[in-house]
């Protein structure tokens, strides 16, 4: 089972849910106007959470392809060319790839303690495997609890320009899904329709 969901959280804000065989995450824009990918609400939050893209929804499938293909070939913009053809700008990725996998240390704390997303691609199966990792702070350090969401800044980043494409990933799911004509749910807003454009 894999399936894209769009839907708002108990703020109003828009989420989108990817639902998995392992279970639910969800890729949505927070107060401070940055993209983070969550993965649980549940207060025995545990260190790890592992869950599997697979091809059986080919469109899902092909905006994690597109994600993990751009950043792993160090070409986050392809279309912003040099003056020679198929050359393209290159960027200091910072240690966000390692050994042909994507590893996204949140934007909101120092790189040793933040949490960590990390995307990787199985060479048996072409599945992406989609992992979470609880941030090493402790309880002084930010409040009542640790986390295992992850910031993308969208204005200053660790990464840029390599936030641009989690962001372009996020514009192709509002696409999707309104092309399809989805609608948001939530038991305290009852169901509407997505107005398609």
């Amino acid at each position: 089972m894999l399936e894209l969901k769009r839907g708002y959280d108990s703020n109003c804000k828009e989420k989108f849910i990817i639902k998995t065989d392992e279970g639910p995450f969800k890729i949505y824009y927070g107060s401070d106007l940055c993209l983070y990918w969550s993965c649980s609400a549940s207060d025995d939050m545990k260190d790890f959470y592992q869950f599997t893209i697979t091809n059986e929804n080919r469109h899902v499938y092909n905006m994690f392809a597109a994600l993990y293909d751009s950043v792993v070939s160090k070409m986050p913009f392809k279309h912003f060319c040099t003056d020679e053809p198929q050359k393209y700008y290159s960027y200091n990725d910072n240690n966000l790839v390692k050994d042909n996998a994507i590893e996204w240390h949140s934007d909101d704390f120092s790189y040793d303690a933040a949490s960590v997303l990390k995307i990787e691609k199985n060479s048996e199966t072409d599945n992406f495997i989609v992992s979470f990792y609880k941030s090493k702070l402790s309880f002084d350090d930010i409040g009542a609890f640790s986390t295992n969401s992850v910031k993308i800044g969208t204005g200053e980043s660790r990464y840029s320009p390599y936030n641009a494409t989690f962001i372009d990933m996020y514009k192709k799911m509002c696409n999707y899904c309104e092309q399809r004509g989805h609608t948001f749910s939530n038991s305290k807003f009852g169901r509407r329709r997505v107005r398609t454009r």
